[in-house]
């Protein structure tokens, strides 16, 4: 074994508090002179991936998140976002983690205020979900007492802050993102991102987020993106996302061999990453080979929400694997 002698010798006697500083500051000196390939490198952010979507991979992946982000005293309710509309969806995975998390409550938000009857309403919004069978004492919709607050969006592309209900900022310690990603979706996919950007939003944000007359184009998409990261920041990591990949019936898509059928179950803390793992169980590319398509690609197939989010300095879009 070669030994390799270190630039600065420490000493076989107590240190001074003036010999200290000195043999600190050698030492620090030496350490900022090594190459760049031994400077630190930041983690990339961790995916979860589970192959078979059941009930007990759901919770295992939920359990790995909770784990990673330290939440073992939550401080708060604990919530589960659920999409209103598609509740019959892997219902039996939904139901399995509520009756995990002892006093949880599937959260939901009422649609965009531009839209005012049926979900758009939070009495409205309750019988609706209840109507599919879930029980109105496990339901909480983050809009029912009209009371929002307005967060800041740092270095937003256009929107500069964004409408969130009270409910969700002030009384929950943790929410568990998941959805039954879907393609196809009005935002080309929807997953991690839109279940926070316009899922979590209040109406007033909802609809700020959708813009004037609801256009589909890459205005909408940079104002998903801010929104995103709006939120996801002012929930300082209480947010954990999981997206399920069942039945996917996915187009074909030129560069690409498309996967569909049931690809399993994906869950990080980086919303980035969890997005960005399910497109690659379907499409199995790179983040350069998405970014390559045209406009009107991107769009369509909603490659526009990673590519938009990741220029607002949220990374993600490369992460560590690990199966369970």
């Amino acid at each position: 074994m070669t030994k390799i002698n270190s630039p600065v010798r420490a000493p076989t006697r107590l240190l001074t508090r003036r010999q200290f500083a000195l043999y600190s500051t050698a030492l620090a000196t030496q350490c900022l002179s090594l190459p760049a390939a031994f400077a630190f490198q930041p983690a990339q952010p961790r995916v979860y991936f589970a192959k078979q979507a059941t009930a007990q991979n759901f919770i295992a992946v939920y359990e790995r998140l909770r784990a990673e982000a330290g939440l073992s005293n939550l401080k708060g309710r604990t919530g589960i976002k659920l999409h209103g509309d598609e509740v019959h969806v892997n219902r039996d995975l939904w139901k399995a983690l509520q009756a995990h998390i002892p006093g949880s409550f599937y959260v939901e938000g009422n649609w965009a205020s531009a839209y005012a009857s049926g979900r758009g309403n939070t009495a409205g919004n309750l019988q609706a979900i209840a109507s599919q069978g879930v029980p109105r004492e496990q339901i909480d919709i983050l809009d029912r007492d009209g009371a929002y607050r307005m967060v800041a969006i740092d270095g937003a592309a256009q929107l500069k802050e964004i409408s969130v209900p009270k409910a969700l900022l002030e009384e929950y310690g943790a929410v568990v993102v998941a959805a039954n990603f879907k393609i196809p979706s009005f935002a080309g996919y929807s997953g991690a991102m839109k279940n926070v950007g316009i899922g979590l939003a209040g109406a007033y944000g909802k609809t700020a987020v959708h813009g004037p007359g609801f256009h589909k184009d890459a205005g909408f998409f940079r104002r998903l993106a801010d929104a995103s990261k709006g939120i996801d920041e002012a929930m300082k990591g209480k947010l954990l996302y999981i997206n399920v990949l069942t039945d996917m019936k996915v187009s074909p898509l030129k560069g690409a061999t498309v996967q569909n059928g049931t690809l399993g179950i994906v869950g990080s803390l980086n919303m980035a990453a969890a997005d960005q793992a399910a497109l690659d169980l379907i499409y199995g590319l790179v983040p350069e080979q998405y970014d390559s398509y045209g406009l009107d690609t991107k769009i369509e197939r909603g490659f526009l929400q990673l590519e938009y989010l990741e220029k607002l300095g949220v990374k993600g879009r490369r992460y560590d694997r690990i199966d369970i």
